[in-house]
């Protein structure tokens, strides 16, 4: 890989994964539609998807970049993998809290819709974000190191693709926690 891309190769990497973001995104949206829409909560859970998927990306994009530049650079290793894991969890456990918080506080001071405990907006977010970094951190490194072994750059490519199946995987965990947690 060049130390510098040529703004043609730069374009001809990204823009098929941006496709692949788009489209996914669009879809993982509909299929939230469709899933959300029924909830007698669907109010109170409105205000937790539209911070989780931002979280989401502000959680991967950070994550995947680190890693893509320790294969760049020639100084991935487990300890450092490792550390970026960590670091990772960390802060989506630290925001996943905040937007449970949030979401209470705006529950009552806007919606005052008390179907299910309130403590529940907090717990949802936790779960979802957890699920859906245990998928997301195997799979956007695998992804890093197929693009980095092709001679792709990683960071034109990996982040796009992720985006789309971070998004279904953030549909489908929040989906499974609120099921799972028994959230009418």
């Amino acid at each position: 890989m060049e130390a510098r891309d040529t703004k043609g190769k730069i374009v001809k990497e990204t823009f098929p994964s941006e496709m692949v973001s788009i489209v996914g995104d669009i879809f993982a949206g509909i299929v939230l539609s469709i899933l959300m829409i029924s909830f007698e909560s669907f109010l109170i859970l409105i205000l937790i998807i539209p911070a989780l998927l931002s979280l989401r990306g502000n959680l991967s994009g950070p994550f995947i970049a680190r890693t893509s530049r320790d294969l760049i650079i020639g100084e991935f290793n487990l300890k450092s993998w490792f550390e970026n894991v960590l670091a990772t969890y960390v802060l989506a456990l630290i925001t996943a809290i905040a937007i449970g918080i949030l979401s209470i506080i705006l529950n009552l001071l806007l919606i005052r819709l008390f179907i299910f405990h309130i403590g529940l907006l907090i717990i949802i977010p936790i779960i979802s974000i957890l699920l859906t970094l245990s998928v997301s951190i195997p799979c956007s490194t695998a992804l890093n190191f197929f693009a980095f072994k092709r001679g792709l750059d990683p960071n034109n490519i990996v982040n796009p693709i992720m985006t789309a199946i971070d998004d279904f995987l953030t549909v489908f965990s929040f989906y499974l926690t609120i099921i799972l947690l028994g959230v009418p």
